[in-house]
């Protein structure tokens, strides 16, 4: 019907994602289910939304650090993308954050501006992917479970009606006129407070620098007395080690529900059914945890095969 109607289905993709963007970023009140059921096209290309059976509201200081996340993403800022995800409580602060920056700003410069094989984006920042995931800093908060839902079903709608779809390319003007719109607000007074901010900044910088230098002084001599040891992660033998254990216990486990399941047939032969069945039930947890065990194996595998 789109189609035969003569309406562009690129247009319709992008003011799908706009209109989004508009409610999340600008008014902060968002459609929570937009799925194609819930959508229509009007005569002049209008969206037009049904059901506002689930909503949701992101709060003004929430609004405004999304805003900030929005600007660093844009600016492909990887440090910045960072603070902007330990204010919105995304990331937490601790870990290896090195590894963080870095994977944050692999995804800035390739992600956004294309779609890479999975397989060579894995092989690329895999080592910082396995130091992410076993600190595991990333949190989920809860109010962004509607937003990263939403997102998802309006991307794959995008994509069913133009193959070319890309999210980058629709927000890009949207972003430019959002850092218009902030640069407009830093003028006047606001420009001068954000001056006065940064001369303080670098007042309080320059006092401080004797200190700090004393500090690294300090820590050096450390280091050449052995007062002070450096922990240096080695992600291989980490892996190795986590492999090691998983093998250890799925030996366990083998040997645990093997005596089971012998105790069992020796019960049975012996008639004591009810003891009998209480093993087999033992030897079937256990082989159970011996599966889970060799599934964490091979996904650790498949891992570092990517890697």
């Amino acid at each position: 019907m789109i189609d035969s109607r003569g309406y562009s289905r690129s247009r319709i993709a992008s003011r799908a994602i706009e209109a989004y963007l508009i409610q999340i970023l600008k008014t902060g009140f968002f459609h929570a289910d937009p799925h194609p059921g819930n959508l229509a096209i009007d005569v002049d290309e209008a969206l037009i939304y049904y059901d506002f059976g689930m909503m949701g509201d992101i709060k003004s200081f929430t609004r405004e650090r999304l805003l900030g996340l929005f600007y660093s993403v844009y600016e492909k800022d990887a440090k910045k993308v960072m603070q902007g995800l330990i204010d919105l409580e995304a990331l937490q602060p601790t870990g290896d954050m090195s590894a963080v920056r870095r994977s944050i700003q692999f995804f800035l410069d390739n992600l956004l501006n294309q779609r890479p094989d999975q397989q060579q984006t894995l092989a690329a920042i895999g080592e910082d992917l396995f130091a992410i995931a076993t600190d595991q800093p990333f949190r989920f908060p809860s109010t962004f479970t509607f937003v990263i839902r939403a997102f998802s079903t309006l991307e794959g709608i995008g994509y069913i009606l133009d193959p070319d779809f890309s999210f980058p390319k629709i927000a890009a003007p949207y972003a430019q006129e959002l850092l218009d719109l902030r640069q407009q607000q830093r003028s006047g007074p606001q420009l001068v407070q954000e001056i006065r901010k940064q001369a303080n900044d670098a007042r309080t910088s320059t006092i401080s620098m004797p200190y700090r230098v004393q500090q690294i002084e300090e820590i050096v001599k450390q280091l050449e007395s052995g007062d002070l040891k450096l922990r240096v992660r080695v992600l291989e033998s980490e892996r190795a080690a986590r492999k090691a254990t998983i093998l250890q216990m799925a030996t366990m486990y083998t040997v645990i529900g093997g005596t089971l399941l012998n105790l069992g047939v020796t019960f049975t032969s012996q008639g004591s059914q009810m003891f009998a069945n209480g093993s087999f039930i033992g030897a079937g947890v256990f082989l159970t945890l011996l599966i889970r065990s060799m599934q964490r194996v091979n996904k650790l595998d498949k891992f570092e095969k990517m890697i």
